[in-house]
């Protein structure tokens, strides 16, 4: 049996974006929670240090805000990833635009967690604007599922 689908011009950057770079975003950030670990001296299998360890060692607080942000990636990864795949079938462009924006203000979140000095990891809220494109491509989902209807 052969089905045959049809996409619109310029899906193949939404692809890109979900199915390429969103998971080289994910490995990226488990690498560098990976370099992180033995300076921090938490054994595995532990996820994080504790927060005596946190309190004493500035390696171990850099560890734990780098595990959070790769968690909170990974929570966030797979809803993201099927918002612009969907929402790409009508609006490639658009979907391809906010994936990418997502990704960047991703990697400013990531960096201010770990690299920032301010305190309980605040650093992140710089990249925090990845919530409003992750919300237009939920947004965007609606739409094409509105005019599915």
């Amino acid at each position: 049996m052969v089905y045959t689908v049809t996409v619109p011009d310029n899906y193949g950057y939404v692809v890109l974006v979900a199915l390429g770079l969103t998971p080289v975003m994910a490995f990226g950030q488990g690498l560098v929670s990976g370099s992180l670990r033995k300076p921090a001296k938490v054994p595995y299998p532990n996820p994080y240090a504790s927060e005596q360890q946190a309190k004493e060692n500035q390696a171990a607080h850099k560890f734990n805000c780098s595990q959070r942000s790769h968690g909170n990636l990974l929570e966030n990864m797979p809803q993201t990833m099927i918002f612009m795949l969907f929402a790409g079938l009508e609006y490639p462009t658009a979907a391809a635009a906010l994936g990418v924006g997502w990704l960047v203000f991703r990697a400013i979140y990531a960096y201010g967690y770990i690299q920032s000095s301010k305190p309980q990891g605040k650093g992140r809220l710089n990249g925090s604007w990845f919530w409003l494109m992750q919300g237009g491509l939920w947004a965007l989902c609606c739409a094409t599922a509105l005019k599915m209807i």
